[in-house]
């Protein structure tokens, strides 16, 4: 936003000095000189009218998106946040089951491990026949 004043600021005065130019630079009369000057005056103050409303435009525009994207923002936050939050609460009961089941799971392997460790101490090892 900072980079467009200056840059409008540039074309307006490249257009008046442009203006001027044209305007010295074409031989007439005194009275048609008056003329043309005055023509182009008006032209030149509705040139820097229109542009001052279309930069005037351009900002307003600029800043309707700026909030509409932000409004968009904040609505996608919330709504990526809640169904987060939707999918944790979908999870939990089976994520505790789950975590119960590894648990089980844990305790009849640690069983198995110590019977086999039981079972060679004891001698009764049976050894592979072929």
């Amino acid at each position: 936003m900072v980079r467009a004043k200056p840059f409008v600021m540039g074309i307006v005065s490249g257009s008046a000095a442009g203006a001027l130019y044209v305007l010295f630079s074409t031989p007439s009369s005194g009275q048609e000189f008056r003329s043309n000057a005055v023509s182009k005056s008006k032209e030149l103050n509705s040139l820097l009218s229109r542009t001052g409303q279309e930069g005037k435009q351009f900002t307003n525009q600029i800043t309707e998106t700026s909030k509409e994207t932000l409004s968009l923002i904040r609505h996608l936050s919330e709504d990526i946040s809640s169904s987060v939050e939707g999918w944790k609460q979908t999870i939990a009961p089976h994520q505790k089951e789950i975590q119960k089941y590894l648990e089980q799971i844990e305790e009849n392997l640690a069983d198995l491990e110590e019977k086999a460790k039981q079972h060679r101490t004891s001698g009764n090892e049976e050894t592979p026949r072929n």
